[in-house]
């Protein structure tokens, strides 16, 4: 007989343990929560008011109930209460369809609150949170289908493979056995997003034929890849090789693996015959004006994204008059270094684009030498912070190139932000599918853009704000602050002496070109009825996109309606308010407290933006 306890102490601390471990199995979520709370209070500032306290359970409670997101957010030392590591979300109709009546209690409680008993920073979260809150039921109650998950832009085919690939941690054994059981997760919720997308048919609500052709070349390549060179089985195997775990451990983790790999296959072969299927009935027109009730869609999508009432028309128009001064601009340069700017602009670009001088070699190496020059531009401009910024992150941002798998119909550049806990840094993304598409001359916007001081800057400061409140920092979020802050950025950056030499101002100017030109191939497609071919030409001739780039960029903002014009509406907004800053404050101005103002309180409306910059002018006049 084993003697467990030598004491009566000895045998209470026993008893005591043993009653903590059966609380945890039968109510893990109870201590889950209590831990989530603890972990919260070093990320923000207590609420001290009704109202962010509310907000604040709001962020929360959902929080453990989305395994994805908390390994996104970095909470492995939860994973011991939630097994969160081994699984995936559930995308089921049902659990949506659950989560709107919860959304609608909340929505309800948000509405009973008196505004007038507020203190002023919550009557201005009161009023994001309504905003945010009316869009959200809106947009689930009218127009639940109008998007499709499996849409060849960041379509759920490509996230749950981006996500195993570049957010599970490989750390320890633990982990390279959750890696295999969320692998055999991806079938369960490839059916469940299946259902949503026969809801969608069932709805009449189709995507063009060119998004259904595209899926399936990805999907086609995601089934047909040998399992030894599958993207899920190498980073796999990267990642096992350094851990340690025995040999014998290793080669059986890895049958595992490849008999989950099958499985996968299989269940993306099921959905790419129901891909095919939904291709029969791919819809005539590439905008969504031709959806059921598409025009009131598209309001929604531009009030979401540009969080103004500008109407189509409006945004139109102030594209069409940006992009020609941004032209006579370029224009301007073009003619000092020795160009015939009777030449089309179009040709020039061409010219440009394809000139050796800007280009890197076709090749691994070529390819290397674009992510080693993006390093070089990041850390040069990392120098200049100081003098601009009264606040930095700790947080490094990373370069890297999207994975080959998903690079031909993604984006140009995109950032991805580090986990909580620092285990997963940020990066950037750069798309080197076309070698051509990248010329030295627009690289330091791009990376101005993506990393700092653009979303890398603007994102981990957020993050890493211990003076809001967790609603504040992760309640709400839009593009028309995100992007228009990156936007911003950008012209920052030439302010501050980055741009070097006349090509790079050439490129820089492109890339606000490039966003100008958004605001109108957006409403374009979605208002005026422009076909893809058209938005596509635009592009090319106006804004100097080489055809692969172009071609890329409509097709994203087809399936994305309104998101492309939040980057130049947000920027405008933000550059205005600081001229007016300026203007009212003359010489107690300062660049660097302006900027407190607008990263330091969350992301916001670009309405509450300005109520905050009219405070702060009102404070130092």
């Amino acid at each position: 007989m084993i003697r467990f306890f030598t004491s009566i102490g000895g045998f209470l601390l026993g008893a005591l343990l043993f009653t903590f471990l059966m609380i945890v199995a039968f109510n893990p979520n109870f201590f889950a929560e209590k831990a989530l709370k603890d972990f919260a209070k070093d990320l923000a500032t207590p609420a001290t008011n009704s109202l962010d306290k509310f907000l604040d359970e709001s962020v929360l409670k959902p929080i453990l109930d989305n395994p994805e997101t908390l390994t996104r957010l970095g909470l492995h030392q939860l994973d011991f209460l939630t097994n969160h590591n081994e699984k995936l979300d559930d995308y089921s109709v049902e659990k949506a369809e659950e989560n709107h009546e919860e959304f609608l209690k909340y929505y309800s409680k948000l509405n009973s609150f008196d505004e007038a008993k507020l203190p002023d920073p919550a009557k201005l979260n009161l009023q994001v949170a309504k905003f945010s809150a009316g869009i959200e039921k809106r947009g689930f109650e009218k127009f639940r289908y109008f998007m499709g998950p499996f849409i060849q832009f960041y379509g759920s085919h490509l996230h749950f493979v981006n996500f195993m690939t570049d957010t599970h941690r490989l750390d320890n054994k633990n982990d390279a056995g959750d890696y295999i059981k969320r692998v055999n997760e991806i079938p369960r919720v490839i059916d469940e997003l299946m259902v949503f997308e026969e809801r969608r048919a069932n709805a009449g609500i189709y995507s063009p034929n060119f998004v259904y052709e595209k899926s399936l070349n990805q999907l086609t390549s995601l089934i047909e890849t040998p399992t030894n060179d599958h993207p899920l089985y190498l980073s796999f195997i990267e990642g096992i090789e350094k851990i340690e775990i025995s040999t014998d451990e290793k080669a059986e983790m890895i049958v595992e693996l490849e008999e989950a790999i099958t499985l996968f296959k299989t269940s993306y072969a099921k959905l790419k015959n129901l891909v095919k299927k939904n291709s029969l009935e791919a819809r005539e027109f590439d905008g969504v004006w031709s959806l059921p009730n598409g025009e009131d869609y598209y309001k929604h999508r531009l009030q979401i994204y540009t969080t103004t009432d500008l109407t189509a028309d409006e945004i139109h128009n102030l594209g069409l008059k940006l992009v020609k001064e941004i032209q006579s601009e370029i224009k301007s340069i073009l003619t000092n270094e020795g160009y015939d700017t009777r030449t089309p602009l179009a040709e020039l670009f061409i010219e440009l684009n394809s000139d050796p001088r800007f280009l890197f070699e076709d090749s691994d190496k070529g390819r290397e030498a674009i992510l080693e020059d993006y390093r070089r531009i990041n850390e040069e401009t990392y120098e200049i912070l100081p003098d601009y910024f009264n606040e930095l992150p700790q947080a490094k941002v990373i370069v890297k190139r999207v994975p080959i798998f998903s690079e031909k119909s993604a984006a140009g550049g995109y950032y991805q932000g580090s986990s909580l806990d620092g285990s997963r840094p940020a990066a950037w993304y750069a798309n080197l599918y076309d070698i051509n598409a990248t010329q030295t001359f627009k690289m330091p916007a791009l990376s101005f853009h993506e990393a700092v001081p653009g979303h890398h800057l603007q994102i981990a400061l957020n993050q890493e704000n211990e003076n809001q409140t967790l609603w504040n920092k992760f309640g709400y979020s839009t593009s028309a602050f995100t992007e228009g802050w990156a936007l911003y950025a950008e012209r920052l950056s030439i302010e501050a002496g980055l741009i070097k030499d006349p090509y790079e101002m050439i490129g820089s100017l492109q890339s606000e070109l490039f966003r100008a030109a958004r605001l109108v191939v957006d409403t374009g497609l979605h208002a005026k009825k422009w076909t893809r071919e058209e938005a596509i030409q635009y592009m090319m001739d106006n804004a100097g996109e080489v055809r692969s780039e172009s071609e890329s960029e409509i097709e994203r903002y087809i399936v994305w309606p309104g998101q492309a014009t939040s980057y130049m509406i947000g920027r405008i907004k933000i550059l205005e308010l600081r001229e007016r800053a300026k203007k009212e404050l003359g010489n107690r101005f300062s660049i660097k407290d302006f900027h407190s103002v607008v990263l330091m309180n969350g992301i916001l409306p670009l309405t509450v933006l300005e109520a905050l910059v009219d405070e702060y002018i009102q404070e130092n006049s």
